[in-house]
């Protein structure tokens, strides 16, 4: 996601038809006032496990039952937002058998309730959205048909990317609650369908579509709908790839991807846990998180799946979960009911910005998604390290770093360490961003010019809008030396452009789960 400046920030705003959205003082709140969604595209799922069990949330641990949500209850009853598109052809709850013990064994529970009868068989593109009580799973979608309905393993590839991002024990966001969404053969169907869903707030996509051989040249998105979505205050993550063959060795473009290249698309590359890059995933990326050895509710027969992921499929929905985090911080702290999304606008309440900038994105008593993705990403941390060929991670990188196009391109704004750093600060950073609790972060010119370069790039092939660092007809090109921005302000019109046509049919190119 290319973002403009702080100080644009308004004109986009009043462009997107975002007025104030006043709080009603008088309304009686609801349990899901300042609740977060976030939707998991991927394979299957396997709910019996830990992390999705709705008294493991933090709300549900603090000893306080005013804030805890009715999870027993179908969500229509109580998330402000929630509705049902016309193609959800059935809804209802699916009842587990819940354990707490950590040494059950996830077979046993199902064999107990028959799993696969809790799922019918769809035909090919009918939704059925379920939820499931006692977790904090609110939709359980089985999308596009599949004999073998919703349920998985701890061993799907679903399950990682959904532990890491909502789970109430690996996951960035313990707090959030989470859509599952079962691709069955159709993940561009399947997000997309997550992306007309107003009341979710966050789509995480850990796979993609390439024309041969995992290059991610791609072009059969809607991305008029991911535009549109984007404008609304629903925000995208998607995996930048693990390179050419999947072998972390020779990165793949994501600017020919219809899915990573949309200047409406936050895109995230890997970094080792000691910071490094590699040099074998996507770029250019807008930002990177851990690729390697991260723990999840991955693997494993029992309910509690402890176990590692990785690969940029596991770097998405770690960020996507802090930006989650931190936009049900925001919530909570905003004196609402805050829990919105409409034209542009993803929560309301009176709060006075902080001592550290008066002119915050809260002083209208609304913020954008377009402020709320710009501080996400202007709080990441830049890492020292420098680029490292795939498996290679030094125990004493170089300590000069490398902030020049490489950099950029390889980890975009910077690096975000989740639950193998300091989750909490990485969180209240963006907070105090939006609050004005913290500074305006000032960033180079170097990586500005990169920003406005990339952003006009992403435009010229995919199509322009009014959210990022490049405003079509407002933003005068920056006069630049680097050879790859010299390369894209001269290719990107004509000779990128052309070559989007290519592999509209690509066939699916599903993540490695590590990327030793």
């Amino acid at each position: 996601m290319r973002l403009i400046p702080l100080t644009a920030l308004l004109a986009v705003a009043l462009l997107l038809g975002t007025l104030p959205v006043a709080a009603d003082p008088t309304a009686t709140p609801s349990p899901g006032d300042d609740a977060v969604v976030i939707a998991v595209v991927d394979s299957g799922f396997s709910p019996y496990n830990l992390n999705f069990r709705a008294n493991f949330m933090p709300q549900h641990l603090d000893n306080d039952p005013s804030n805890d949500l009715p999870l027993h209850l179908d969500p229509a009853e109580w998330l402000p937002g929630y509705e049902l598109t016309d193609d959800v052809v059935s809804t209802g709850a699916i009842n587990l058998t819940l354990t707490e013990d950590r040494s059950a064994q996830i077979e046993d529970l199902e064999d107990a309730d028959q799993a696969p009868q809790q799922l019918p068989e769809s035909d090919e593109g009918a939704v059925h959205l379920r939820h499931i009580p006692g977790t904090k799973i609110i939709g359980a979608v089985d999308f596009g048909g599949g004999s073998d309905g919703f349920f998985g393993s701890n061993n799907t590839h679903g399950n990682g990317s959904a532990s890491v991002s909502t789970g109430t024990i690996h996951g960035s966001c313990p707090e959030c609650l989470v859509v599952l969404v079962r691709y069955s053969g159709e993940p561009e169907a399947a997000s997309n369908w997550a992306m007309n869903q107003p009341w979710i707030d966050v789509v995480t996509n850990s796979w993609g579509l390439s024309a041969v051989m995992r290059d991610r040249i791609y072009n059969g998105s809607d991305t008029d709908l991911q535009r549109e979505a984007s404008e609304r205050g629903q925000t995208i993550f998607f995996s930048a790839g693990n390179g050419q063959a999947n072998t972390f060795t020779a990165p793949n473009t994501t600017y020919q991807s219809s899915q990573e290249g949309p200047d409406w698309i936050i895109t995230v590359g890997a970094i080792a846990p000691n910071g490094a890059n590699y040099t074998g995933t996507g770029k250019p990326a807008d930002m990177a998180s851990i690729g390697t050895n991260y723990p999840a509710g991955y693997g494993g027969t029992g309910v509690e799946g402890n176990g590692t992921f990785g690969g940029t499929s596991n770097a998405t929905p770690v960020s996507a979960g802090a930006y989650g985090r931190s936009l049900w911080e925001l919530r909570h702290d905003m004196a609402g009911p805050s829990r919105t999304q409409a034209n542009g606008v993803v929560a309301v309440g009176e709060r006075p910005c902080g001592a550290e900038n008066a002119s915050c994105a809260t002083a209208d008593d609304q913020v954008t998604a377009t402020e709320m993705r710009f501080e996400f990403l202007q709080s990441l941390t830049r890492t020292p390290q420098g680029l490292t060929p795939a498996g290679i991670v030094s125990s004493n990188p170089p300590s000069a770093p490398a902030y020049d196009e490489t950099e950029f391109m390889a980890e975009g704004h910077g690096s975000l360490f989740g639950r193998l750093g300091d989750l909490n600060a990485e969180v209240a950073n963006v907070v105090d961003g939006v609050t004005g609790d913290r500074a305006p972060i000032v960033r180079s010119q170097a990586e500005h010019d990169w920003m406005v370069v990339d952003s006009y790039c992403r435009q010229e092939i995919h199509g322009h809008w009014d959210g990022g660092y490049y405003v079509e007809g407002q933003t005068e090109l920056p006069s630049v030396t680097g050879p790859v921005t010299t390369v894209l302000q001269a290719s990107c019109p004509t000779v990128f452009s052309a070559l989007n046509a290519i592999g509209t049919d690509a066939p699916n190119s599903q993540e490695n789960l590590d990327p030793q």
